[in-house]
């Protein structure tokens, strides 16, 4: 086996040309949500979508962290007093608003007045010079990775674009997504034409792995949802997106939305023409098991009503495949669904449910008050569709069942300390006959201001503690060359981990991680990680030195890197070395930017290292990165 490095375009970076630098808190959390869907998706690309201040909804605002509802519904109410809001500045006096979450704001939130041309175009290649002559021999190519994207607005239309070609496959455009969108166009609010997302609901349909999960966070899956979006498709993921067109209908407070979409995806189908599984990984590559293609259809429509304080819905979709599947998935069907999220004061539902010959529901209850937040819930996830395999609060294996209980709470506690708790009892039940497994999880974090007196530049010590425990069933993906084999772990896994951050000035942080892995088995893992980044604008350097020590694959680590501007790297850790990596980005001008990473792996131990039938030993491997980037604005 190998390390696995997970690349995700980020398109934050499209509203400013350079991501912000992110703080302590927010790379924690995305850690915890790449953490959390990585063995269901690579594809979490919309977990950085930056929320644009002009147009969200309520319940958008409530997704960006620190956002309480007492502020989230001053924003609304402060837009549609002015009309536009032509800067974050503004909505500094807003009642709820709070320090925390301006800088919050200013990191996850855009200011988009769309009335001249705006033009972004980013290309990326990655290449490891030890790989690539196991790439030659396997394929007849170097196994660049490499993709290229567009983003073109004016006005109120807006066209994405991108190919993507991952290492072994001959094309330079092996993937491709286009999407178009305009608002406003004759009687309809909103039209999507070509690759989109959509969510109904709170998840439990076209549920997208970032949006919640278990293990995202103390308070994620109870604070974070979204009960309806519909978007151009803004990533290189070859998976979890629909393709085709989607309008919207606005009749007062009632929305209409209808949609369709066709699409290909490969299957692996066995000797009676059943599919016993689908890939969706996008490597298209010679030598893997032989995969047929798999047409999926998909139709449907939303009836909703939005207001201050209810947000309600019902939705029919139908899904249809051409091939029927070994498991009792349903390559034909009606999906009905019911939603609502109701907020009176401080308190609030959600609930969810999913009719498909199964009966699948969430609900939780929740009482925020701005310092303090907690909510209980409950599940049981039966559903018979494939689109929905995984379940958006499930991390078990596709073929199992699940129901169970979570309570979280998340408060500051002082100006100084704030904290979060999540538990989780659930029972999971195999489709295929094996015994039922009940499960559950504890997750506690808490940030800790160091520093008296923090300074307006954001200068400061802050200290980030976690606490995670788990009874697992994780499938693993052990390979990023493919043909991949899953493998299934069961047992348990605790992990406790601490991150101190010491910001010298707006320009200059320094960061350290310890972190320790404890399995059931009695394997164990350590994680150490030091951090130096320099941003004083035009030009940005990043460095780190880590080492870590895992007796299995199991007790493996993740982490997102700091990249080049456009791009997020995660990456999985285990065995026992050493990782390095350099980063530096130079924005040219105010239009151009270039940027380069050189990492750099170092094994205890030589790695065998393989494509395809083809393996070498290393003892190590380097990875280099180039990234260039326009911006017209």
């Amino acid at each position: 086996m190998r390390e696995i490095v997970f690349s995700i375009f980020v398109m934050s970076a499209f509203g400013s040309g350079i991501c912000p630098a992110q703080s302590v808190e927010e790379e924690a959390r995305d850690e915890n949500i790449l953490e959390s869907v990585l063995t269901n998706s690579d594809d979490v690309a919309d977990t950085f979508v930056p929320v644009d201040i002009n147009e969200a909804s309520e319940f958008e605002l409530l997704s960006i962290p620190e956002m309480s509802t007492t502020c989230a519904a001053s924003i609304i109410s402060f837009r549609k007093k002015k009309g536009i809001i032509p800067s974050l500045d503004d909505l500094s006096n807003i009642d709820g608003m709070t320090p925390e979450i301006m800088s919050s704001l200013r990191r996850r939130a855009v200011i988009e007045i769309r009335r001249t041309l705006r033009l972004n175009l980013m290309s990326y290649a990655n290449l490891s010079p030890q790989r690539s002559p196991l790439f030659e021999k396997e394929y007849g190519e170097n196994g660049v990775m490499n993709f290229q994207s567009l983003n073109v607005a004016y006005g109120s239309v807006e066209a994405f674009g991108v190919t993507d070609k991952d290492p072994g496959e001959s094309s330079y455009a092996d993937f491709y997504s286009l999407s178009l969108r305009t608002g406003n166009l004759w009687f309809l609010s909103e039209v999507v034409i070509g690759d989109y997302t959509l969510s109904l609901g709170n998840g439990l349909l076209f549920s997208r792995g970032g949006m919640i999960s278990k293990s995202a966070g103390a308070v994620t899956p109870l604070f974070k949802s979204r009960s309806y979006s519909l978007r151009p498709y803004h990533s290189k993921g070859e998976n979890k997106f629909m393709r085709g067109v989607a309008f919207e209908l606005p009749a007062g407070p009632l929305r209409v939305t209808a949609f369709g979409s066709s699409k290909s995806l490969f299957a692996i189908v066995n000797d009676s023409g059943s599919v016993t599984s689908v890939d969706y990984s996008g490597l298209h590559l010679a030598s893997q098991a032989p995969r047929q293609r798999l047409l999926e259809q998909i139709a449907g429509g939303i009836l909703r009503f939005e207001s201050p304080e209810l947000n309600a819905g019902i939705s029919g979709v139908l899904f249809t495949y051409d091939r029927k599947f070994q498991d009792d998935y349903l390559n034909r069907s009606m999906a009905l669904e019911y939603f609502t999220r109701l907020r009176l004061d401080d308190v609030s539902f959600a609930g969810e449910l999913l009719y498909d010959k199964a009966l699948s529901y969430d609900a939780n209850v929740g009482v925020d008050n701005g310092d303090a937040r907690f909510a209980i819930g409950l599940r049981g996830l039966r559903s018979k569709i494939l689109q929905n395999y995984g379940g958006p609060l499930s991390e078990s294996f596709p073929t199992a069942l699940e129901s169970g209980v979570y309570v979280g709470t998340t408060m500051r506690a002082t100006a100084f300390l704030r904290f979060g708790f999540y538990y989780d009892r659930f029972a999971i039940k195999s489709r295929t006959g094996q015994p039922e497994r009940d499960g559950e999880e504890i997750f506690a974090d808490s940030y800790i201001t160091l520093s008296r007196n923090r300074r307006a530049d954001g200068a400061g010590t802050l200290l980030y503690v976690r606490y995670k425990f788990k009874t697992k069933e994780d499938s693993y993906i052990p390979a990023a060359d493919f043909p991949a084999a899953l493998s299934v772990i069961a047992g348990s896994k605790q992990t406790v981990r601490l991150d101190l951050r010491h910001k010298f000035s707006a320009s200059f942080s320094f960061r350290t991680r310890i972190e320790r892995n404890y399995l059931s088995s009695g394997e164990k893992g350590e994680l150490f990680i030091v951090d130096a980044g320099w941003d004083p604008g035009r030009v940005e350097l990043a460095t780190r030195l880590c080492s870590y020590r895992t007796d299995s694959y199991s007790a493996a680590f993740y982490t997102v890197e700091k990249d080049l501007p456009h791009v997020a790297e995660f990456t999985v850790l285990y065995g026992d070395g050493a990782r390095l990596f350099v980063m530096g980005s130079w924005k040219v001008d105010g239009s151009l930017t270039a940027g380069i990473k050189i990492s750099r792996d170092i094994y205890s131990r030589s790695r065998e290292i393989s494509v395809g039938s083809s393996s070498r030993l290393l003892p190590g491997t380097t990875e280099v990165s180039l990234e260039l980037g326009y911006s017209l604005d």
